[in-house]
């Protein structure tokens, strides 16, 4: 029985994991119902594990240490978003999984039964890799910091998706670049309050927030590569209190900068600082600007990519299989495990309607995932680490 074969026999109880898991989202490091509920099952099966005090991440392992150790993994949190789907297992509290990382939880949960049956068989080790906070702060640090990665030579991971273009149960991946780099602004800009029928007397900060808005956009239309894509957003300006005749003394701005690869990213966080400080002096005000819970690139490994479509090759038509012609702007935070060790990040094309009928997108009240098309995820990772555990030639 190939993998996938293998996969579908157990096609029902991922779905039902995943449903499972899809009440009790929680978000952050700390994912105590969720953590549990993966250690259960790991225990069940009679896998050892490592749980950690700063998180709960879960690394599990299985087969021997041998000439080579690959690694595979799922994030587990949710967002912080009421869901509004109306499934008879939505979620029982105020957040919700409206980006799939149920899922992946319950694909990599199939992994592990599977492997542990089939242990035998494993011509190395493979590490299942369980990790929170990929929505925030970032839980692959705290999890790289606490030696995950020790040993390990290579790594997979997928997203659940869903391209317009593609079919349900298609996947999807990219040479290189598959997800943007993302960093957070947080701007004060500050000036001198006063009454509004004299601004002469005032350092207005609405004025000078209104000018770095307009201005930072001319770095990605005047000069970034129009080929090359690049976002600056800023999603919430707050600045006084209501009134119609008060200057604030202050104006906080937050947004994220999205970049596609290392030289972009610093390029367009230097210009941002330089147009923000420049036009806050030139206006008489001042100003300070913070970087934080930056993720980078997530940069696929060219190697990788290629193991892993001979692998996907071997259970599914070619018709199913798509290269990207570019990445996606969101953030991953998988990125910092990429940075450490080569890896292939692919997508898995699960999305389904709403009951409106509407493909709702990820971080959506109403987000909804084809769960009976799970088991495919578990048959690749399976094929892939097999093949890759057995190569005479790495």
């Amino acid at each position: 029985m190939n993998p996938m074969e293998l996969a579908g026999t157990i096609a029902n109880e991922i779905t039902q994991w995943r449903r499972e898991l899809h009440q009790i989202p929680e978000c952050g490091l700390l994912l105590p119902q969720t953590a549990n509920y993966v250690q259960s099952k790991l225990q069940g099966w009679g896998i050892p594990y490592h749980t950690y005090q700063r998180h709960s991440g879960i690394l599990a392992v299985l087969g021997k240490p041998g000439s080579k150790t690959i690694a595979i993994r799922a994030d587990m949190d949710g967002l912080r978003l009421k869901e509004e789907t109306g499934l008879p297992y939505a979620s029982k509290n105020d957040n919700m999984h409206a980006c799939g990382h149920d899922a992946h939880t319950a694909i990599l949960l199939g992994v592990a039964k599977l492997l542990k049956e089939q242990e035998h068989l494993l011509n190395g080790q493979v590490k299942l890799i369980f990790q929170p906070a990929e929505e925030g702060p970032g839980g692959a640090p705290y999890m790289i910091k606490d030696g995950v990665l020790d040993g390990v030579d290579a790594m997979l991971a997928l997203h659940c998706s869903r391209d317009p273009d593609h079919k349900p149960g298609d996947i999807a991946v990219r040479y290189g670049n598959m997800n943007a780099a993302d960093d957070q602004a947080y701007l004060t800009i500050y000036g001198q309050g006063g009454h509004g029928a004299s601004p002469h007397q005032c350092v207005d900060p609405v004025a000078i927030s209104a000018l770095v808005l307009t201005a930072l956009q001319q770095i990605v239309s005047r000069e970034i590569k129009p080929s090359t894509p690049a976002v600056i957003t800023f999603a919430t300006v707050q600045i006084g209190r209501g009134a119609e005749n008060i200057i604030a003394d202050s104006a906080f701005l937050k947004g994220t900068v999205r970049t596609p690869n290392y030289e972009v990213r610093e390029f367009v966080l230097t210009r941002i600082r330089e147009v923000v400080e420049g036009i806050t002096a030139a206006m008489r005000g001042r100003c300070e600007l913070e970087f934080k819970d930056g993720y980078p690139p997530l940069i696929n490994d060219d190697k990788m990519v290629d193991r892993f479509l001979a692998s996907a090759s071997k259970l599914m038509p070619q018709e199913n299989i798509h290269i990207l012609p570019e990445g996606s702007m969101g953030g991953e935070d998988c990125a910092f495990f990429f940075e450490k060790v080569p890896g292939c990040f692919f997508r898995l094309e699960v999305a389904a309607p709403h009951t409106d009928g509407v493909v709702y997108p990820g971080h959506n009240s109403k987000f909804c995932i084809d769960d009976s098309l799970l088991y495919k995820g578990t048959g690749l990772f399976i094929q892939a680490v097999l093949d890759y555990l057995n190569d005479t030639n790495l």
